[in-house]
């Protein structure tokens, strides 16, 4: 207690400093808020790049970090702003997957559009960052570097047999062939059904990702697909063939930029021109982000810094946007791979209760699938890009015997049960045959109210929902088509849909409150030093182990397989 007294000391000693900091910022800010005309917009596209800030106090102390929703926004206000004359963009290998890679993409096209030029530098290119390049008009490579792009793949870590060697036994059960987050416990390979839908998935990925090169780079898809099959290029070959159209270092592409803005060097950074400028409207839209697993109680971190998604959050949230009479439509933006299936039937319950009073639209990113997937079967409209990852509609539950492993440590266990259901999620046996059949019955169940709920939600047959569930993944361009999504786009697209729903004029502009706000400073500061107070609670490895333990005994999760990434 006496370290976490002491630290709370200092933070309290360094608040005054900070907050005197931070008041100097705003007057200067106010000072320095003017964009000057001719000027370029940088934009870096590498690391790690959320869908949204880390709910973590610590995590952005030592500096601000961009969303996927920084990018797009920036690109959108920046296509119509008459000051900046075009955009640099950095990129390298990120976080992002199909979805949001394709997201920024569009935005760059977008913005191509408005006559601006636009041009992006790779010191080094994997599949992800040239595919999110190519986007650009004109694309620099550096000298004696690489265009490391060949093809994609997809592939899976199988842990079975190592639970073997620890003497740990995999008790789990699904509802539907295709349903295979339990396959890496159970299997040393995919299964047929694994590798089935995993296939289909990365096909429909490649298709998408040829298309792209092919229209940034003014080829063909056969050209392309070429093209790609000879990778990795050095930058020489990768200029030879095309696929970029210099090489240069960073002071001559500086040079080259110049040039290009009339012999000038204003230059703004992302963060920068966000703080200087703003999306002003008559109207609101409330944007709340579901991001992460979803799990019962309050939305934060895992120890391991995974965002978790908290259905008693989740439901606030949309309490305050219901009832916000400002607030004239909600947009749910989900990038989640599900969860718990009754923390999802709790949201899912706050997303009907919101659009009896205004409109609901779904925009999915990388990932809303299996519970992802059931929090957004209740809205108004469903918007994915094609590369979303959506679906996986089906049910896992089970447990992991852990006897075996308390064998070999010499550790052993014994118990008094008043009922023999009692040991029901007791991680030290297996099911008895009558618990299986609990909870076999019990997967059922959820499994009906899954595709029910998709038949009502999407006005589809429960026969038809139940031929294209059965836990099968699909991307979003696979999902338009069997009707689990209205329309293809990002986070713009959901915007567009909601001011029609809402009858918001095209002509007037709209304020976008996002949910849960970013904090500043200052609020990330006195909410450290609160959690240091109460002795540090918020990262207890013994909460976070109850919180663990707590969702182990759900019996019904609603979780997606595991997938590819882009690399």
């Amino acid at each position: 207690m006496s370290s976490i007294k002491k630290l709370g000391k200092a933070i309290l000693w360094v608040v005054a400093v900070l907050v005197g900091v931070e008041l100097c910022a705003v007057v200067v800010s106010y000072f320095v808020r003017r964009i000057p005309s001719h000027t370029v917009l940088e934009v870096r596209i590498e690391g790690e790049i959320p869908e949204q800030a880390s709910r973590d106090p610590l995590a952005e102390l030592t500096g601000s970090v961009t969303t996927v929703t920084d990018i797009v926004e920036g690109l959108d206000r920046a296509r119509t702003d008459p000051r900046i004359t075009g955009i640099k963009v950095r990129v390298g290998p990120s976080t992002m997957n199909m979805g949001k890679m394709q997201e920024v993409r569009e935005k760059i096209r977008d913005f191509n559009r408005s006559g601006k030029f636009s041009l992006a530098y790779l010191e080094f290119a994997t599949n992800g960052a040239y595919y999110v390049a190519s986007a650009c008009q004109t694309l620099i490579l550096l000298p004696k570097s690489e265009l490391y792009v060949h093809g994609l793949m997809a592939d899976s870590t199988f842990f079975k047999g190592a639970l073997d060697k620890l003497g740990i036994v995999p008790d789990l059960y699904h509802i539907g062939d295709y349903k295979n987050a339990t396959n890496v416990f159970t299997e040393t390979k995919f299964t047929p059904a694994h590798r089935e839908a995993t296939q289909a998935l990365l096909d429909d990925w490649n298709q998408e990702f040829l298309r792209g090169l092919a229209e940034g780079r003014g080829l063909t898809t056969g050209n392309a697909q070429t093209a790609i099959r000879n990778g990795p290029f050095s930058s020489e070959e990768a200029l030879a063939a095309k696929l970029v159209d210099r090489v240069a270092y960073a002071d001559e592409v500086r040079q080259l930029v110049r040039q290009k803005n009339h012999d000038n060097e204003n230059r703004l950074s992302l963060p920068e021109y966000l703080e200087r400028t703003e999306r002003a409207g008559r109207s609101k839209l409330a944007v709340i982000y579901a991001t992460g697993t979803i799990v019962p109680g309050r939305s934060g971190n895992s120890p391991f810094g995974d965002q978790i998604m908290g259905s008693d959050t989740i439901a606030e949230q949309f309490r305050h946007a219901r009832e916000d009479r400002s607030a004239r439509a909600v947009i749910l933006r989900i990038d989640s791979p599900g969860g718990s299936a009754f923390s999802s039937e709790a949201i899912r319950r706050a997303v009907e209760i919101t659009r009896r009073v205004k409109p609901v639209v779904v925009s999915m990113s990388d990932v809303a699938a299996s519970g992802g997937y059931w929090i957004a079967m209740s809205a108004n409209r469903v918007i994915a890009e094609p590369g979303t990852i959506t679906g996986s509609i089906g049910v896992i539950t089970g447990k992991l015997n852990l006897m075996g492993l308390y064998r070999k440590l010499g550790l052993s266990k014994d118990y008094i049960a008043t009922t023999e259901n009692a040991t029901l999620d007791w991680p030290f046996q297996d099911y008895t045959p009558a618990q299986r059949r609990s909870v076999e019955r019990g997967m059922r169940e959820v499994y009906a109210n899954f595709i029910h709920g998709v038949a009502e939600g999407r006005h589809l047959p429960v026969e038809a929902v139940d031929k294209i569930a059965r836990g099968r993944v699909w991307t979003g361009e696979r999902a338009r088509q069997l009707g689990l999504v209205d329309d293809l786009g990002g986070l713009h697209k959901a915007i567009d849909v909601a001011r029609e729903l809402a009858r918001i004029p095209a002509s007037e502009g709209v304020t976008l409150e996002f949910l849960p706000p970013r904090k500043s400073l200052l609020e990330r500061i006195l909410e450290l030093v609160a959690s240091a107070r109460v002795g540090s609670q918020a990262v207890s490895p013994r909460l976070w182990l109850e919180r663990v333990e707590l969702f182990a005994r759900e019996p019904a999760w609603a979780l997606a397989p595991e997938v590819p990434q882009v690399r």
